[in-house]
């Protein structure tokens, strides 16, 4: 067959060519390697001020939990106690959502370093007099004060990160800063608990601490603060070359002009008011984005639920206060579990696949927590619930992060950081009303064994139970309606109609479709020369082809997308090259080869697409899968090898065979992204993979193949040494 023979040969050529990532960005430039850390430690800037996060966010946690214990001592367990939970939320969350908006204007206009100290510094000293008061809504104002100056101070710090770090290095610095920021949940739970029980345990009798304990932990926030203060003394934040005049300069658009934190050229900014109506308008033209701000204000309505109703709960549970951190400790826990065990989950699903899920987690554990009598048989289900959220929750992040431009992305951030606020400050505020309105479980008095009265929760179900059950169930139903809008969303996004595209009669195709995978550098060339004489021998005409390429428009396409050249192809202009040659690869050499009855073996086909463009280039997996599924009409390999390599290794492998094409020359992390799509594809649908170790030696390899193949195409098993003589040419 001499058209085969023609493919064979330029096949023979060339054939490890494959697609890679961007010529721009290098390996750090997708964050959170190796490079990008010990590049961040090396930043004594970057250092002071993770440093005096983790001080400073460890100390607000605990104060935190200590605030709200303290606010149900002072009132007992009375209904009253709620509504002042409920209160001093309002005081937490109100000036964040009223002064969040635009507390990054007013911050843009002073010395930043100044504002983090300052409000430190005046948060410690409001922090260090709440344990003297007895007055419920002194303790509210004194709230007030400390969020004022936290709502100033977040943007503050938020701005000045970007200053002090490499932009390369800026993805791994925020998520060092998210670690700080939220992984300290359950370290500072823990010391809520030892503190509280180490001031009841050696208060002397009879004195302030013997009568408040809850002090300690509340002067640990504050200590927090004072220690965080100098530290940032150590910051080292450029100045703008010209500093801004009242809210900015404004141009004819409502626009101000800003200078770059080096100095650069003025360039015109929208104004404070026009930017977030920018992203909330941006997200109203996102479904998907939609959809994950929604997920996001369920999340965080539901942590809000287990917050306020947190210390009632454990009360309940006949814990007392250090039972109260001990079970949010149980929950830091496990979400410091799910933000940890996230990488490896979206090597095997997509980030859009898993927030949903994680979400329905988080809300059924919370029924069950909700259920449990006691404190240790609470905590279980409350790191299982913790798990869910820190999955959602970096899963949403990344979502986020990965689907909205570099331009628009502070905006966006804005409106998302805007409906967590509103979902926070409903829940915060509700919850406690309404544990008021239903009212509070009883306590009943009973005699211990030596005759003292002592008072006890018995198990029963009240306004706390059935609070914490409300939320659990609003978690399960906002778990689903998200999961059906997201998986909506992806769908449309393709805008493909596969029904209009499918034109072959796969029951017509009598052959064997055999594709192998992989990774630059992986040895496909040889394993599929290696199967090729294989199934020559055994009688069956094999075809060799190869993506992108196999027809004469297949290999001009190839030129276009592999040849060094200059220019930047745009992403989709290039997952739409592909998807044309792969079109007319299938209708003119795969299919017509299947219906003969011959062994097609393709190097590359769909996975490839959708895990170089899909997920490497970041235009979704889903998105790229359908394109294809479109441009193949349906057509589906009956095996796919997939032969893992490391991709450092892999690109080894290709410097030293010669100058490798503008593709092969991405970064690292960019194969490193790959590779993942690859493993994950593989997990999820394992009947239709074979995925080998591309380390082992090239007989083993075959032989593995080999076997598979068998079951497909009818092909006697390959010693070792025959394996050897095919691969010397035999």
């Amino acid at each position: 067959m001499p058209p085969v023979t023609d493919r064979s040969r330029r096949y023979d050529a060339g054939m490890d060519d494959g697609q890679a990532g961007p010529e721009t960005g290098g390996a750090r430039s997708q964050g959170g390697t190796l490079a990008a850390y010990r590049s961040l430690l090396r930043n004594r800037s970057f250092r002071a001020l993770a440093s005096a996060t983790f001080l400073s966010s460890m100390g607000d946690w605990i104060g935190f939990l200590a605030i709200i214990a303290l606010t149900a001592d002072i009132l007992g367990p009375t209904r009253a106690a709620a509504f002042a939970v409920s209160g001093v939320m309002i005081a937490r969350v109100v000036p964040s959502l009223l002064l969040g908006p635009v507390a990054g204007v007013f911050v843009d206009r002073w010395d930043r370093r100044r504002v983090m100290i300052v409000t430190h510094v005046g948060r410690g000293f409001v922090m260090a007099l709440i344990p003297f008061t007895n007055e419920v809504l002194t303790l509210v104002l004194a709230t007030l004060i400390i969020e004022l100056m936290s709502a100033l101070f977040a943007p503050a710090k938020d701005a000045v990160l970007p200053s002090i770090v490499d932009r390369r290095d800026l993805v791994a610095a925020n998520q060092v800063n998210l670690l700080m920021t939220y992984g300290t949940l359950p370290l500072g739970a823990v010391f809520y608990s030892v503190l509280l029980a180490a001031a009841a345990t050696l208060a002397p009798e009879g004195g302030f601490l013997a009568g408040r304990p809850l002090a300690v932990p509340i002067w640990f926030n504050a200590l927090s603060f004072f220690v965080a203060a100098p530290l940032m003394l150590l910051l080292h934040v450029p100045r703008a070359t010209s500093p801004p005049r009242g809210l900015g300069e404004r141009g004819s658009a409502g626009a101000r002009t800003s200078t770059d934190p080096a100095g650069g050229p003025v360039s015109p900014q929208p104004g404070a008011w026009a930017s977030l109506k920018e992203g909330f308008l941006f997200v109203g033209t996102q479904p998907v984005i939609r959809s994950l701000i929604l997920g996001v204000m369920v999340a965080f309505a539901v942590a809000g639920v287990v917050i306020t109703t947190g210390e009632f709960f454990a009360s309940l549970l006949n814990a007392g206060p250090t039972g109260y951190g001990i079970l949010v400790a149980g929950v830091g826990v496990g979400l410091v579990i799910g933000l940890v065990a996230a990488d490896p989950l979206t090597r095997r699903m997509p980030p859009e696949r898993l927030f949903a899920p994680g979400i329905g987690v988080a809300g059924g554990s919370l029924i069950v927590t909700a259920l449990m009598p006691t404190l240790w048989t609470a905590i279980p289900p409350a790191v299982v619930m913790g798990f869910g959220a820190g999955v959602s929750f970096i899963c949403g992040y990344t979502i986020l992060q990965r689907r909205v431009d570099d331009a628009i992305r502070g905006r966006t951030f804005g409106a998302f950081n805007s409906g967590v606020r509103v979902a926070i400050f409903g829940s915060s505020v509700g919850v406690p009303l309404l544990i008021g309105v239903l009212g509070r479980e009883r306590r009943v008095v009973t005699i211990t064994d030596a005759g003292l009265p002592e008072s006890l929760y018995p198990y029963t179900f009240g306004g706390v139970r059935i609070t914490l059950l409300l939320g659990g169930a609003l978690a399960l139903l906002g778990s689903i309606l998200v999961g059906r809008a997201l998986g909506g969303a992806l769908r449309a996004e393709s805008g493909l109609d596969l029904g209009a595209g499918i034109e072959v009669d796969v029951a017509a195709l009598r052959g064997a479709f055999i594709v192998f995978e992989g990774g630059d550098g992986s040895g496909k060339s040889t394993q599929i020369r290696l199967l090729r004489a294989a199934v020559e021998r055994a009688g069956h005409v094999a075809v060799l082809t190869r993506e992108p390429g196999g027809t004469r428009l297949g290999e001009a396409i190839r030129e276009l997308l592999l040849a060094p050249a200059p220019e930047v192809m745009e992403y989709r202009t290039e997952a739409l090259l592909y998807a044309a040659a792969r079109a007319q690869h299938v209708r003119e050499v795969i299919v017509p080869a299947l219906e003969r009855g011959q062994v097609v073996l393709c190097d590359r086909y769909v996975d490839s697409s959708v895990v170089y463009q899909g997920a490497g280039r970041g235009l979704g997996e889903e998105r790229i899968a359908e394109l294809n599924r479109w441009a193949t009409a349906g057509v589906e390999p009956d095996l796919t090898v997939l032969l893992d390599v490391d991709p450092a290794t892999g690109l080894q492998r290709v410097h030293e065979g010669g100058e490798p094409d503008r593709l092969e020359s991405a970064g690292l992390e960019f194969h490193r992204l790959v590779r993942s799509a690859y493993r994950r594809r593989a997990a999820a649908a394992p009947g239709r993979y074979l995925v080998l170790d591309a380390s082992l030696p090239v007989e083993r390899l075959h032989a593995a193949v080999r076997e598979r193949v068998a079951g497909i195409v009818g092909l006697p098993m390959a010693p070792t040494l025959e394996a050897a003589r095919e691969r010397d040419g035999r």
